[in-house]
């Protein structure tokens, strides 16, 4: 192999290995706006649950049930 080809091979090495930099980075990005997601709608669900156990309760201190 030649100092050319070697240096050839370097260079397609890097620019693999930094595709895949790029694809992980990537997927950690999505993954992390996943994650947001489910907390916010995790926050939501929760927020509408105290809601209605209010509800529940006015419901029974007014109707005696």
């Amino acid at each position: 192999m030649t100092d050319t080809d070697a240096i050839t091979l370097l260079q397609n090495l890097s620019a693999e290995a930094q595709a895949e930099q790029d694809a992980l980075t990537g997927a950690r990005n999505d993954f992390d706006d996943a994650k947001q997601a489910l907390n916010n709608a995790m926050t939501a669900v929760s927020g509408r649950l105290a809601s209605m156990s209010r509800h529940v309760r006015y419901a029974i201190d007014h109707f005696g049930v």
